[in-house]
């Protein structure tokens, strides 16, 4: 694997044109809405990332065992790896819904289509990561080139041919417009569903509103650590992971920051629809261009920008839940591999919660408000693995000085702890419920409900440890330890010698 194939891996994982039609709302203020999260959350966790990444093996999973031990790190593997399970659904509706908006826009409000095309869509993309890192990094890197990557650029040329054409401006362009107005404005969005949406940060009032405004994007930057598990894979992970993340970083700044804006100059924000708002730009450009017939081309693209994207969480997650098995902390039917390697097992039955928490949008009547529930809860488990991230970096700062590191970043305990203060605040704020009138729960069983949800999707990885048994552990010592070993030593391979009854 090159370092350049491990960048677009993490860009794939990263950076999703999903997301820009909620952002261009606020147009030009958008960008101090990118900016400081990158600055407070995305630079921090990238910089700690390089150093732990070109360090020690086994993503999240090692450096956490690392730092506080086999039980740490198992609930820190089995969180990411549940909160990819809750928040996929979520994400490939979007691709539900620009299917729909190229096939029949009514179809987007049908939970049935929804389900079947989430479902369609996770199965297609467990069977392509089951073929292996290889193919897995051909796929993902050719899929966000083409889904993400492509037609962030296309929304960038649209844009500056809208203004060179001397079109009008759907959003202001003053110096005003640099700072998000979230304090007075008709807080009414279209959204997918046929339903109206209340955008929940522009409903805080006072000082409050543009804090949770901009933690809120926080997430838009989470998971550039998901392809760390591949540090081991490039020919030199020393000099080859900081260049990978230098370069993704680069382009998910540009992938998320122009085309916002491309969005806000052609889509009013009152019009602008949170799930097929991109197809609305593309649709409003093409058409002042006379070329509307290539709308449908665009809804391909991005659909196959959400396949890549998930296709490196599921296989980055689940392939962190492979090391805890053969560290012998899960039964021998979770360590199960095909023969190429990969978790097959956990993969699948990945697979399987995805289409059945997929059914939420058939069975229950209000689904915007049990999707943001499942969207909240991932959120904040997410954000509890990126406390421990910063953690376990100031930890192993302090607990192994001399191990050699391929970039050592100064003032990491600085760095370190500006990412965890910004993720603890955006843990704390993400309590709050979304306000509206049509949200059902209020806000003392909204924190409930959080907090409980919190609590048993940690239970797991509790109750394996107390029920471990020797022969969980079906590897030799030496290899289970190589999973999280620094990456200057060198490690037996997953296929040697050493397995053990």
């Amino acid at each position: 694997m090159s370092w350049v194939t491990l960048a677009l891996m993490i860009v794939a994982a990263v950076a999703s044109i999903r997301a820009l039609p909620g952002m261009a709302i606020y147009g030009l203020g958008s960008i101090l809405l990118y900016l400081l999260p990158a600055l407070l959350f995305f630079l921090p966790a990238a910089l700690v990332t390089t150093e732990l990444g070109t360090t020690w093996r086994g993503g999240i999973y090692g450096w956490v065992r690392q730092a506080y031990g086999d039980r740490a790190a198992f609930f820190s593997a089995w969180y990411l790896w549940l909160q990819v399970a809750m928040l996929l659904p979520v994400v490939l509706a979007f691709g539900a819904d620009t299917l729909a908006y190229l096939i029949d826009p009514r179809l987007a409000g049908n939970g049935v289509f929804t389900a079947c095309v989430i479902t369609l869509l996770v199965w297609s993309i467990t069977l392509m990561a089951l073929r292996g890192v290889g193919a897995l990094a051909r796929l993902s890197s050719l899929f966000m080139l083409l889904g993400t990557l492509l037609p962030a650029l296309l929304l960038i040329v649209l844009g500056a041919l809208w203004l060179l054409r001397g079109q009008p401006s759907a959003s202001p362009l003053d110096w005003h417009a640099l700072l998000p107005h979230v304090f007075s404005h008709d807080s009414s969005v279209l959204a997918g569903h046929g339903k109206t949406h209340t955008s929940i940060w522009q409903r805080f009032d006072g000082e409050l509103s543009g804090l949770v405004l901009i933690v809120s994007n926080f997430l838009a930057y989470a998971g550039i650590e998901i392809n760390a598990v591949y540090a081991r894979n490039l020919p030199n992970p020393q000099r080859d992971m900081p260049r990978s993340l230098i370069l993704s970083v680069i382009l998910i700044l540009l992938i998320f920051i122009p085309p916002t804006l491309a969005i806000a100059l052609v889509v009013p924000s009152d019009k602008i629809s949170l799930t097929v708002g991109v197809m609305q730009a593309y649709s409003d450009f093409f058409n002042a261009l006379g070329v509307g017939y290539l709308t449908p081309v665009m809804a391909l693209f991005l659909i196959i920008g959400v396949l890549g994207g998930v296709l490196t969480w599921i296989a980055g997650a689940c392939k962190e839940i492979q090391y805890v098995g053969k560290a012998g902390l899960l039964p021998p039917w979770w360590q199960q591999t095909n023969r190429h390697d990969m978790p097959a097992n956990v993969m699948l039955l990945l697979a399987a919660l995805v289409s059945l928490l997929s059914l939420i949008y058939v069975l229950v009547p209000d689904v915007s408000a049990a999707f943001w529930m499942l969207s909240a809860l991932a959120a904040q488990m997410y954000l509890v693995i990126y406390l421990l991230m910063f953690m376990a970096a100031i930890r192993l700062r302090q607990s192994q000085p001399a191990t050699p590191r391929g970039y050592t970043l100064a003032r990491l305990p600085l760095v370190a702890g500006i990412g965890m203060l910004s993720s603890l605040l955006a843990l704390l704020l993400g309590l709050l419920p979304p306000s509206g009138e049509t949200f059902p729960l209020s806000s003392g069983h909204y924190m409930l409900v959080l907090a409980s949800g919190l609590v048993l999707a940690a239970l797991p990885p509790f109750v394996f440890s107390a029920l471990r048994k020797a022969h969980w552990q079906q590897v030799s010592d030496e290899e289970a330890a190589s999973y999280s070993a620094p990456l200057t030593i060198d490690t037996p391979s997953a296929h040697g010698p050493g397995r053990r009854n």
